[in-house]
């Protein structure tokens, strides 16, 4: 059976949609029946339709159902299930779908409103609600057309769509419209997009009061006269109402204007009309605004009625006082009452005048002072203190000026000017000479005379004529019979006021006409410098002035005009530019004018800075000797002493040495040597100064000549150089001075070396009289080599080829660095110059570092001791000695060490069977070598030795194997050893004491150092328990700290120990007594 299945079905509401299903079955025929699901709905009974309409694959019988489901929204999300069966079938075969009807939403609405009647500043909190709608609409909202936000939801079956607005409302939002919209709603053929809008609206009606109230108008009036004032409010809704208020009443206003503000607010505006009255100034002026449900707002000011003064006076001179010019005078001016308070104006004839601060006392009263200095101007000006109204009073109508009190002033003063005229003005001598002066204005009238060359001279008096500022001018005339000689003096005329005190004057200078005359003297000498200016002045007078002026050189006219380097100046001198030597002599000059001529004549002298023409450079004198240096200068001017010498490079010098003695003058000096010293070679400097910028100088060198000479060394030659450690190059040095200069060379093995020898390069340089060379020597690494070669090639280990019991001292008094440390090879600087040669020698030796000692290792054990040896590693050159250090029980504690000389050494004083940790280390002047490391074990003592063990021969160390069939024959010598043991200790002391030269009196087991006793105690020989922590370096074998200087001094005497072999440990408890001990190693 084939079954199809919907996915799912949409119809629009009220529009009936088909629905049919087709079922398949081979044999008979099956009803199909559709039922809806969870719901009362009866079932729908399907329709059998014809066969013929339909084509089904395979021989079956169709059935078809259609039905026609209701498209009410109440539909929405139901399911519809067909069901098919036959009797074949034990269930029915179902399909099934879900209706989805589009249906619109129900129109908004708006919640949260209660009236459309609100108050500015509430806060409006409105829900637009819409019911249902599939799809979901979706609201939106608007003011006047201007989108708000807001957000919405939807909530619960069938739904319901909500969005919330808040608004704060402002005066702006009177009849302002909110709008909720739906949007994206469906209609009867679907949905629709952008279309079917529902929506809903209100109109906002706000109350609000008049934001502010303002009076337009001045709130100032005079005394008795009218003022208007405005008083308008802001737009409200409701219009107010306007009332005026004066001191506590209500004022009569005119009708109030009602006009339409900004928005839908309505402007309300009233005037007054006041009478100034003095009792009502200080008084506020209110206007007030009020309107039903909106309160009151009102502003207000303060009303100013002006009024004059009652009083005004002035302190003041009296009249008919008079005061001498430049009296200082103080006048006061006083006003009472008034209001605004007055402002009091100083004026001079009518004219304002810069006056003080205006000052307020007790009382209402003001006053202003001025402080005047009197003046010639001020005799009979009229001083004027007027009070003004402050500020405007307007409405003043035809009032009367305001008032004012003034007052007079009288003064003296002298002749304000005293002017002298001539006739003629410019006489000619020998002619009369008429002065008059005149002196004024002055009050009262002047007293003139006439001076002349400090004398009173009489004159002729005028009358007197009326002058300004009430003053006179007086008069007086003065003949006069002029001579040459009067040229230029003056004639002075003096006004006297005898009331003041005072006197005025003026002169008059006289000017004659004449011809010129020169002031200079003939002859005069003008000095310049050389390419400077020179100016001949001439000091010519003449009056009128001179017209023109010629000038000549040797008889030939000079032609200022055009010339680069000659110019006229004002009263005919000359100027000359870029002074040369050829400009000096005798210059002539003739000057005219109206009244004649004259000539006269002048000397050019020209300076010119000094110059040394010759000095000889260098001067050569054999050390000894005598010579000269010479200068020859020449310049303008050359005074005595203006040649001088001086030591260069000298500092701190005071004069010349006293070998050197000047000689001569100018223009030639010299300077003698005599018995010339090699310290006075040098440069001198000849210096020349007249004083002409800028002084001459020159640079004469002296050479003193001596043969080469090295530089001083310490110590014999050959000059040891040592090699720097490691390195692969050396370097010798050598510095040697003469005059001439010297030449340094090297020679090797008797002959110079040559340029082209790789392994030697040579830098030589010159600082002054001394030559210096650098030699470097490379590949030093060769004679290290061969060094070291026959160092291993010597056998120093050939001690240990004497007989075991031959003690000798380790020989120091040999040649050590000839024997063992050959040098690398002796190097001769020769130093030469033309009067000599010298040579001085110079050894090359290595020293390095030592090299690690080599086959270190035990070559004897005791239960106390430790016998060391090794092969000596190479010395680097230098003598070397070797630092021992011990770890381990009893020993001391580092940093201390032992300093041997040799290549063995007995470690004595330590405890049996116990592990000592040794490090070696071989040290030069140079440094210490790395260090060689070992563990030597010291052996049991023999009553600690196990039982078994006591019965078979000890095993040798360092794993020496003993054969048995020795061990019956070691047995019988152990007893040997034990009967012959007394006879050998006493033996033993004999021979050190014989061998040591002397020493019998230190018992067995002690040391002597030098010439001192250790305590005297019985501390063993080697016993490190004691071993001073901070020794002195000693002889060999003595504690050392490595931060100690090395211990070059003279070695001590040490014994040699031969290998150290096994011994035969016996059944005694008599511990057997311990071989002989060297002073080697020995605690100092």
């Amino acid at each position: 059976m084939a079954q199809y299945e919907p996915i799912g079905t949409s119809m629009a509401q009220y529009r009936p949609i088909e629905t049919s299903m087709a079922h398949y079955e081979p044999i008979e025929t099956s009803m199909a029946q559709y039922r809806p699901v969870e719901t009362s709905i009866a079932p729908y009974e399907p329709r059998e339709t014809s066969m013929a309409q339909y084509k089904p694959v395979g021989p079956s019988m169709n059935q078809y159902g259609p039905v026609w489901p209701s498209t009410s929204h109440h539909a929405h999300g139901q399911r519809l299930v067909c069901a098919a069966a036959n009797e074949a079938g034990a269930a029915p075969a179902e399909a099934e779908l879900t209706l989805e009807v589009l249906f619109p939403p129900s129109p908004p609405v708006i919640e949260g409103l209660e009236s459309p009647h609100v108050r500015a500043g509430d806060t409006l909190r409105l829900v637009c609600v819409v019911q249902g709608g599939n799809p979901p609409p979706s609201l939106h909202w608007d003011k006047s057309g201007r989108p708000l936000a807001g957000p919405w939801v939807r909530e619960g079956p069938p739904g319901v769509s909500r969005s919330h607005v808040t608004l704060t409302v402002t005066p702006e939002d009177d009849g302002a419209e909110l709008r909720c919209s739906v949007g994206g709603v469906a209609s009867g053929g679907g949905v629709a997009n952008g279309g079917g809008v529902a929506s809903t609206s209100v109109t906002l009606s706000v109350i609000y009061p008049p934001a502010e109230v303002t009076i337009t108008g001045t709130p100032t009036v005079a005394e008795n006269g009218t003022l208007t004032l405005t008083c308008t409010s802001a737009p409200s809704n409701p219009p107010v109402q306007l009332r005026w208020w004066l001191g506590g009443r209500e004022l009569v206003t005119t009708d109030p204007a009602h006009t339409w503000g900004e928005g839908r607010g309505s402007v309300t505006s009233s005037n007054v009309t006041l009478v100034g009255r003095r009792q009502d100034h200080g008084r506020p002026l209110v206007c007030e605004a009020a309107g039903p449900g909106l309160g009151t707002r009102s502003t207000s000011l303060v009303l100013s009625v002006t009024h004059p003064p009652q009083a005004l006076w002035l302190e003041a001179p009296p009249p008919n006082v008079t005061f001498r010019v430049g009296t200082r005078l103080r006048l006061s001016c006083h006003a009472r009452g008034g209001h605004p308070p007055p402002r009091l104006a100083w004026t001079k004839d009518g004219r304002a005048v810069k006056e003080g601060p205006q000052v307020t006392g007790a009382g209402s009263v003001v006053t202003r002072e001025l402080t005047v200095t009197v003046t010639p101007g001020d005799n009979g000006a009229t001083y004027r203190c007027q009070a003004g109204g402050g500020a405007a009073t307007p409405n003043r109508g035809n009032a009367p000026p305001p008032p004012s009190v003034s007052t007079r002033l009288g003064v003296l003063f002298p002749p304000l000017s005293v002017a002298i005229t001539a006739a003629p003005p410019e006489p000619r001598p020998g002619q009369p000479l008429v002065l008059t002066c005149l002196a004024g204005p002055a009050r009262p009238a002047p007293t003139l005379r006439w001076l002349r060359h400090g004398r009173t001279v009489p004159g002729e008096p005028l009358p007197a004529a009326p002058g300004a500022f009430g003053g006179v001018t007086a008069g007086t005339r003065l003949r006069l019979l002029v001579a040459l000689e009067d040229q230029g003096h003056g004639v002075t005329c003096e006004a006297t006021s005898p009331a003041l005190g005072v006197a005025v004057s003026a002169a008059h200078r006289l000017l004659l006409r004449h011809a010129p005359q020169f002031g200079v003297g003939a002859g005069t000498l003008v000095v310049a410098l050389e390419h400077g200016a020179a100016q001949l002045p001439l000091g010519v007078v003449a009056h009128p002035p001179v017209e023109s002026c010629a000038w000549s050189r040797a008889g030939h006219a000079l032609r200022p005009e055009g010339s680069p380097r000659l110019r006229l100046l004002g009263g005919g001198a000359l100027s000359i530019a870029n002074v040369t030597r050829g400009d000096a002599g005798t210059y002539r000059v003739r000057c005219q004018n109206a009244e004649g001529g004259a000539s006269t004549h002048l000397r050019l002298r020209v300076h010119y800075p000094p110059a040394i023409v010759r000095a000889p450079d260098p001067v050569v004198v054999d050390e000894g000797g005598e010579g000269q240096l010479l200068c020859q200068a020449e310049g303008s001017p050359l005074p005595p002493g203006s040649l001088r010498w001086a030591r260069l490079q000298a500092p701190g010098a005071q004069g010349l040495p006293a070998e050197l003695t000047p000689e001569g003058g100018l223009p030639t000096g010299r300077l003698r040597v005599s018995g010339a010293r090699r310290e006075l070679g040098g440069p001198y400097e000849c210096r020349v100064d007249t004083g002409v910028p800028p002084p001459a100088r020159a640079i004469v060198r002296l050479v003193v000549r001596y043969g080469p000479e090295l530089e001083a060394e310490s110590g014999a030659e050959p000059v040891p150089v040592l090699v720097p450690d490691r390195s692969d190059t050396a370097q010798l040095r050598c510095r040697a001075q003469g005059v001439p200069g010297v030449q340094l060379h090297w020679e090797h093995r008797g002959h110079a070396l040559r340029p082209d020898e790789a392994r030697f390069q040579e830098h030589q340089w010159r600082e002054g009289p001394w030559t210096s060379s650098l030699l470097t020597v490379a590949n030093i690494s060769q004679d290290r080599a061969r060094l070291r070669h026959q160092f291993h090639y010597l056998n120093w280990d050939q001690y240990k080829k004497r007989p075991r019991y031959q003690y000798l001292n380790w020989d120091q008094s040999q040649d050590w660095d000839e024997a063992q440390n050959r040098t690398l090879g002796t190097f001769v600087c020769v130093a030469q110059n033309p009067l000599g040669t010298v040579r001085r020698r110079l050894q090359l030796q290595l020293a390095d570092r030592p090299e690690p000692p080599r086959d270190l290792r035990v070559s004897g054990v005791t239960p106390s001791s430790l016998g060391l040896a090794w092969s000596p590693g190479f010395d680097g050159g230098q003598p070397q000695r070797f630092l021992i250090t011990v770890t381990g029980p009893g020993a001391p504690p580092p940093p201390a060490a032992i300093l041997a000389p040799g290549p063995t050494l007995t470690l004595g004083g330590l405890r049996p069977a116990t592990p000592y940790d040794v490090t070696v280390r071989g040290r030069n002047a140079r440094g210490d070598s790395e260090a060689v490391a070992i563990r030597g074990v010291t052996s049991a003592l023999p009553q600690d030795l196990p039982p078994t063990m006591r019965e078979e021969p000890a095993t040798p160390p360092l794993g020496f194997a003993v054969p048995p069939a020795l061990v019956a024959g070691l047995g019988a010598l152990g007893g040997l050893v034990l009967l012959l043991l007394p006879a050998a200790m006493l033996g033993a002391v004999f021979w050190r004491r014989h061998f040591r030269g002397g020493a019998s009196d230190t018992p067995p087991g002690r040391v002597k150092k030098g010439e001192e006793a250790e305590g005297g105690g019985d501390t063993p020989l080697n016993d490190y328990s004691d071993a001073p922590q901070n020794m002195e370096m000693s002889s060999t074998g003595s504690w050392v700290t490595p931060g100690d200087p090395h211990p070059w001094g003279e070695l001590h005497p040490y014994e040699d120990v031969a290998e150290w072999g096994g011994y035969e440990e016996v059944r005694r408890r008599v511990p057997p007594p311990e071989p002989p001990v060297t002073l080697q190693g020995e605690l100092v």
